[in-house]
């Protein structure tokens, strides 16, 4: 597995004047960055980020600064591209016309364009793209410049989510399979600054919302409230859009069903848990009736409940190969969803 190229910058190991000397020849290849005189005793800087070939992701943290790129500068070092931003700690408001990028909103840079802009003490999650990758999915790429699209925009909040799910795992990532995720993140953001979603980009769109309720699904499996309804409030989605999105899963409902079913096999299985009994567990993970439960556990695993949890752990392994020849079109219809 070839692992992605990976770098790391943190003044907060060098005293303060150094450090900050040192980010201010780092950060110039994009931006002439100043400190207020009063704030350099106490300056900060970190990066850490992952380069998937031409595009650049990485979280960024510092101190209260100012950034700038002259026209000039821009005619100097002949950067091309855009940056796409996340705060989320901290603001940037620009010097120019005073629009603001608040935490979970999407700030967007054209680094072809002079930029005058002052930072708060900040953490952000940045992504720089080539302008010949983004450029042609955008409707009007030379008119996005300082754009801000507010956190509360469903499409901002999924493009969010998907960048910062990526960027959480880049570091368990080879190059090939980050490689596979670069087309999608690009689609999902043009349909962001486009303020549409056309035929090209629906299926970006479609995939990036499917994993994002996923994974909103996990995060709330246990909360008895769950429901197709939370769901799409959660997402600001119409029952149709969410219906879509598992109807290759058999739907909404069996998808939280097996999911709650799984995580009821581990509880079974967990010697943490011998305490409790098949009932409650059956309760825990939303089934107020345990033969209803029985029933459901039965049908996903071949076992009911009581004898996957006294099942020898020897005998897992075979379990699992004698249900491998009739798993695998669940298997596909979960992949595809």
């Amino acid at each position: 597995m070839t692992s992605l190229p990976e770098s790391r910058f943190d003044t907060r190991s060098l005293p303060s004047r150094i450090g900050l000397d040192m980010w201010q020849e780092q950060i110039s290849v994009l931006f002439d960055a100043r400190v207020q005189k009063a704030d350099q005793d106490g300056f900060f800087a970190s990066v850490h980020a992952w380069l998937i070939d031409d595009v650049g992701i990485g979280h960024v943290r510092g101190s209260a600064q100012q950034f700038s790129r002259s026209r000039h500068k821009i005619a100097r070092d002949g950067m091309d591209g855009y940056v796409l931003q996340f705060y989320s700690r901290g603001e940037s408001m620009s010097r120019d016309d005073y629009s603001v990028a608040r935490p979970a909103d999407l700030y967007l840079i054209d680094m072809a364009q002079p930029l005058a802009t002052v930072t708060t003490e900040h953490a952000q999650l940045s992504i720089a793209v080539p302008r010949r990758l983004l450029s042609p999915l955008l409707k009007n790429p030379d008119d996005c410049h300082e754009l801000v699209l507010p956190a509360r925009l469903p499409l901002v909040c999924l493009l969010r989510d998907t960048c910062a799910s990526l960027a959480q795992n880049l570091g368990n990532m080879s190059t090939g399979t980050a490689r596979l995720a670069l087309p999608s993140i690009l689609q999902l953001a043009a349909a962001v600054v486009n303020a549409e979603v056309d035929e090209e980009k629906e299926a970006a769109v479609r995939t990036a919302l499917a994993d994002a309720v996923r994974r909103h699904i996990e995060t709330h499996l246990l909360e008895p409230h769950l429901s197709a309804e939370t769901v799409m409030r959660a997402f600001g989605m119409s029952r149709r859009t969410l219906y879509r999105l598992f109807e290759a899963a058999g739907g909404f409902k069996a998808y939280l069903q097996r999911q709650r079913l799984r995580r009821a096999w581990d509880a079974l299985r967990a010697a943490g848990l011998r305490h409790l009994s098949i009932a409650e567990i059956a309760e825990l993970h939303g089934f107020a009736n345990p033969e209803s439960f029985t029933r459901s556990f039965r049908s996903l695993f071949d076992l009911t409940p009581r004898e996957a949890r006294h099942l020898p752990e020897r005998e897992i392994l075979r379990h699992r190969r004698a249900r491998s020849a009739t798993d695998w079109p669940q298997w596909l219809r979960q992949i595809g969803c």
